[in-house]
């Protein structure tokens, strides 16, 4: 019997970037029967129901706002038996979905049940693993990560301590997999793959302040008091009540017209805002490719759209202070 492994974009409040980025994903799953595709909602809003229902798009969605991590708690317990699990933010492009089975063979092949696609705040090992170069480490973004069902079986959920700030928790969950003896550091990213993906940065939904002075890792100080409690496991908790819309999970028949008819990209934005997004999609591409003319073309044809586009705007100004 196949694999079968579930694609999860979580969002809450940023339908745009839902709009934006959706497509590819739910293309890739409808010419793979082995790959199911899933929206997760932290919270309830209309305009996301409407749309979802307009393109018959799998949504899970909830009564209250919790974070991310009682978000994926709400999937793991409405759909318990996938293989594997990809929580992706909202915000992260699709460049090449040749990544889902690049994760799925390494961790096949190396028993790691927790991979991820970010950069690592701090890189103690970088290993060749099976032609796919990795690296290791302690503190990491949790922007796109792959989970196997025994290892989710094995550390559990999001702690759901974490619902009053509606977010945190990514580290603390992966620093279970470490304690628990399932891997020799919490994060493991698969670095070699991060050009398949593009990792945009729009603004939080939530910007809860809290005193970080003196935590060099940026966490909160219930975070950092749970991974020194060295904790293995948390039950897969959810604390709001949530609903599935039933829509198929694997084959979308109306996103597969709606992109026969709309073959441009980012189909549903318009105007300034999608100028902007094929901007950033242009600048960022260019640490994607190795070629140097691809990269003054993507170079150009971001300055072309939108010649203030915040990523070029951070590079400058990175560059200005490395100088000084």
């Amino acid at each position: 019997m196949n694999s079968k492994s579930l694609i999860c974009v979580t969002t809450c409040n940023r339908l745009s970037e839902v709009k934006k980025y959706i497509w590819d994903y739910i293309t890739f799953c409808n010419k793979n029967n082995d790959f199911d595709f899933l929206l997760a909602l932290d919270g309830n809003n209309k305009e996301y129901l409407d749309f979802c229902n307009q393109y018959q798009i799998p949504l899970l969605y909830s009564d209250e706002r919790e974070g991310v991590g009682l978000s994926k708690n709400r999937v793991l317990k409405q759909f318990p038996n996938y293989n594997y699990y990809f929580f992706i933010d909202d915000d992260v492009e699709l460049i090449s979905p040749i990544v889902f089975n690049k994760f799925i063979e390494l961790s096949n092949k190396t028993k790691y049940h927790n991979l991820t696609l970010t950069p690592l705040k701090k890189v103690f090992i970088k290993e060749n693993r099976y032609s796919t170069i990795i690296e290791k480490g302690f503190y990491g973004g949790g922007y796109f990560n792959f989970y196997t069902k025994q290892g989710l079986a094995t550390i559990g959920g999001w702690n759901i301590l974490f619902s009053k700030y509606k977010r945190y928790g990514h580290s603390e969950h992966s620093f279970r997999f470490y304690h628990s003896g399932l891997s020799d550091y919490p994060l493991i990213s698969l670095v070699s793959c991060l050009h398949n993906v593009i990792l945009h940065d729009p603004p939080h939904v939530t910007n809860f302040k809290t005193n970080l002075e003196n935590s060099i890792n940026e966490l909160i100080p219930e975070e950092e008091e749970l991974i020194k409690q060295k904790t293995t496991y948390f039950p897969i908790t959810t604390i709001s009540v949530f609903y599935f819309n039933g829509f198929n999970m694997n084959y979308n028949p109306t996103v597969d017209e709606f992109l026969l008819k709309n073959k441009r990209k980012y189909p549903l934005t318009n105007g300034k805002e999608r100028r902007i997004a094929l901007a950033e999609h242009y600048f960022l591409r260019i640490r994607t490719t190795k070629k140097s003319f691809k990269k003054i073309l993507f170079f150009l044809f971001s300055i072309f759209y939108c010649p203030t586009n915040n990523p070029f705007k951070h590079a400058v100004k990175s560059l200005f202070l490395k100088k000084h």
